[in-house]
């Protein structure tokens, strides 16, 4: 059926009016013959009476067409002849022009290659079509839902944009060989001699140049030449076909193809494309060494993941990696899986006991978990049985790691982390809970007392009440420890006493800021 937009059925309806019009939309075969009688009949209606045999007996056969009315109709309104002439005729050949188009999209979808039916679409059009093209059809695949090459089927039932029949038409086309297949053919096609492969080769699985020219039997300088030579062409062959886009195309990650992918696409050919890949510095093909595999694409997204990675802990529970994996998926937009995220996040840590543990973490880090996770109250050090107690927590968190085989040493260790909370006993500074007012009122007590030397017990006995009350310091040990991590530049700290400088008063404060609130 003919199909007429607003404008072209207003200028219709006015020469023809709303009834021969609709007679005219809904019989195409007699739409057909009028445009044939009015191609006859412009030519000749001026020569009424006239008319040859042979135009005669066409309109004769018109007529029986269209009918008496119409052709009667026609007859009287010969003014009209010509606008709808020229109408009817720019209809008949758009609908040829969209005849046409469908069968040659149908014979294009037809021959693509099977091989090509899993491949992902948008980045095989990132491989095969210049950036304005690709994103018109960007726009038309999307519209269309399609993802894999299987889906461009769907195309058939959709009414195309005319600006995409072009790009589009020729994107068929650039399909209908197996791309995989073309790519390992170009690659072979790279080597001019098969000892230039060999010397590639050996390059790729790492072998120096010494080794290289020994068994080649070549100069430095020499397999330096040819391994130049071949970059040049490897070079040319990424800039023309863009071959990792198309084999991330085949593959099954996101974002990335993986080197085991390589193998499998390229055979024995993988390590010598990933070697040369690296050398070239693609802009749209980033090695990871976390991923084992090149990150597809401007890989800005994983800049932003670098960065954010410096600032994780130096430990991380097993428990928690999994909360953790989900969180910075979430919060950082990856276009990764969470098993990929995973092996990215978990890279520069080295799985120990039941935490993961950042590469060359010190004992002291160790030390400070374990006080964290086990001692919230203090740890009484220089004493044996603790000392086992503490080695067995050690190696229940982080595995079997190296520890010094005397106890002292350990404890001297533990006590640069610590503070001193009772006789013996000794707490994370994270471990105190006192009030910042307390804390600055006990120090202006001290400033004000004129004395010089202040015992820790009589500190004690006078904020006692309220220590107890409102904090957890519960003797004048824990006093002194506190006093001492906060106000060590200010004062000096014996055994037994505090010894201030007589010429402080009042007016002298200094804020207790290591003192959590």
């Amino acid at each position: 059926m003919m199909v007429c937009d607003l404008k072209i059925k207003t200028k219709l309806t006015d020469v023809l009016g709303e009834e021969m019009f609709n007679v005219c939309l809904a019989d195409p075969v007699k739409a057909l013959a009028f445009s044939q009688l009015l191609s006859f009949a412009i030519a000749d209606f001026d020569k009424t009476h006239n008319l040859d045999a042979v135009i005669s007996n066409k309109l004769l056969e018109v007529r029986a067409e269209l009918g008496e009315e119409l052709c009667l109709w026609y007859a009287k309104n010969h003014q009209g002849l010509v606008d709808i002439l020229t109408i009817l005729n720019s209809h008949l050949k758009t609908s040829a022009e969209v005849k046409q188009i469908k069968e040659t999209l149908h014979q294009l979808l037809a021959a693509i290659d099977a091989n090509n039916y899993e491949a992902k679409i948008t980045s095989l059009l990132s491989a095969s079509q210049p950036k304005a093209e690709t994103k018109q059809l960007l726009e038309l695949i999307e519209k269309a839902q399609i993802n894999q090459v299987r889906d461009l089927f769907r195309l058939s039932t959709l009414t195309l944009d005319e600006r995409t029949n072009v790009p589009l038409f020729n994107f068929l086309k650039w399909l209908s060989e197996d791309k995989q297949a073309s790519l390992r053919d170009g690659l072979h096609s790279l080597f001019k001699k098969h000892r230039d492969k060999e010397i590639i080769r050996k390059r790729a699985q790492g072998a120096t140049l010494e080794e290289t020219s020994t068994t080649s039997g070549l100069t430095h300088e020499g397999v330096r030449l040819i391994e130049k030579k071949f970059q040049n062409r490897f070079d040319d062959y990424i800039a023309k076909l863009k071959p990792h886009y198309i084999l991330y195309a085949f593959g099954k990650n996101n974002c990335y193809i993986s080197f085991a992918e390589l193998k499998e696409r390229l055979g024995d050919l993988a390590t010598i494309f990933t070697y040369c890949l690296k050398v070239s510095n693609c802009p749209t093909a980033h090695w990871s060494d976390e991923l084992n595999g090149f990150i597809i694409g401007d890989g800005k997204w994983y800049e932003q993941f670098k960065n954010y990675k410096k600032d994780l802990p130096e430990i991380l529970a097993c428990e928690s990696v999994a909360e953790l994996i989900a969180d910075i998926i979430k919060k950082l937009a990856l276009p990764l899986e969470f098993n990929a995220t995973k092996s990215l996040v978990l890279a520069d840590y080295n799985l120990s006991g039941k935490v993961y543990l950042k590469k060359r973490i010190s004992l002291s880090r160790m030390y400070f978990a374990v006080l964290e996770k086990y001692y919230p109250n203090g740890i009484k050090l220089y004493d044996d049985s603790e000392s086992i107690r503490f080695r067995n927590y050690v190696r229940s968190l982080f595995g079997d790691v190296y520890l010094p085989e005397n106890n002292r040493a350990i404890d001297v260790r533990l006590t640069e982390l610590t503070i001193l909370c009772d006789r013996g006993k000794r707490i994370l500074p994270s471990g105190i809970k006192i009030p910042r007012e307390l804390l600055s009122k006990i120090h202006d007590a001290i400033i004000q007392l004129d004395r010089n030397v202040i015992m820790f017990m009589e500190l004690f006995e006078r904020f006692k009440n309220e220590l107890l009350e409102n904090s957890n310091i519960t003797n004048k040990y824990f006093l002194q420890g506190v006093l001492r991590q906060n106000y060590s530049n200010e004062f000096d700290f014996t055994r037994y006493t505090l010894k201030k400088d007589p010429s402080l008063n009042s007016n002298h404060f200094q804020s207790p800021e290591k003192i959590p609130s």
